[in-house]
Formats: structure tokens, sequence, C-alpha cells
């Protein structure tokens, strides 16, 4: 019979599976606590929650939830990072963390209930942001709207200018004669 804090450890990890739309199963072999502790702080302000866990708890949480093929990349110490904003930005957190320090590992990550290895982690780093992606889309879109309104504006200072001249002529005629 499992104990009470087991139990009750369990039943956490499965609400953030409940929660979260994604997460990132991240491997650590021999890394210092003071890396550890760095690497949550960086990880919390674009995650909602990173907690490390036990192969036996991770494989039941994975069976759980029907994620197969799992349990290989159960290497060393787990550390799973649950997220419920952008997947790209806790992914390019892992990874850019894993070239600072070689023994921090982005393993896979469960997304949409499927399972993905450590390529797909590293191709989700390099996309951009929800808001570079919006910023872009909007200004593509203002573009020939710009553009247009432009046209229009150069239309009426042509016209204006053109006017302008025909004034000035008709006044140096007046005053010609």
């Amino acid at each position: 019979m499992p104990s009470f804090e087991k139990e009750l450890m369990f039943n956490e990890i499965v609400k953030e599976f409940e929660k979260s739309p994604y997460a990132f199963i991240s491997n650590l072999n021999g890394i210092s606590v003071l890396d550890i502790s760095d690497a949550r702080r960086n990880l919390e302000k674009v995650s909602r929650r990173s907690l490390m866990v036990k192969h036996a708890m991770a494989r039941k949480i994975f069976t759980k939830f029907n994620v197969s093929g799992a349990e290989k990349y159960l290497n060393g110490s787990v550390v799973i990072t649950f997220g419920d904003k952008d997947p790209q930005e806790i992914s390019k957190k892992l990874v850019d963390f894993s070239k600072a320090n070689e023994k921090w590992k982005p393993a896979a990550v469960i997304f949409e209930g499927q399972l993905y290895g450590e390529d797909f982690v590293k191709q989700l780093a390099k996309l951009p942001s929800r808001k570079e992606l919006l910023t872009q889309l909007v200004l593509r879109m203002n573009s020939p709207i710009q553009g247009f309104a432009n046209v229009l504006g150069a239309l009426t200072r042509n016209l204006v200018c053109a006017l302008e001249e025909i004034r000035k002529k008709k006044a140096a005629a007046g005053a010609a004669s």
C-alpha cells in the first residue's frame, strides 16, 4: 500500500497533467542543487510548474494518461515541466539551459496527448512565440492598407500642387497684361 505522501504527490501530478496541455520531460545526471534551483527559477517565469519525479511515479502517471513509450525517456533524475501558455518559451528555456549545462537534457514533450522526442523539443524552441507571430501578422496586414493610404495621399497632394501651379500661372498672366 502506497504511503500517504506518495498518494498525495501522485494526485498533485495528475492534477497538473489535467490542467496543462503539454508537459516537458528533462533528464538530469549529476547536476548540482544550485543549477537545478537556477533552472527552476528561469522556468517558473514561463511555465506553470516544474516537479522532480521518481521513475516509478512517472510510469504510473504515463500509464494513467495512456502515454506509451515515455519510459525510454526516464534516465537519471527526471524533471517534468508543465505549461499552459506558449510551449515555445519553455522549450527555448530548456534548450538554452541544456547548452549552458550539458548535464541537463530536454528529453521529450507530451503535447496534446502525443509523445514527441528531443528533436521536436529543439524544433519547437526555434519557432517564434505567439506574440512575435501576431506582430508579424499585424505588420503584414497593415502594409497593403498603409500603401493604399499613401497612394491616395499622393493623388490629393499632386492635385493640390497642380492647382497651385495653375493659380500661379494665371496670377503671372494677369499681372503681365
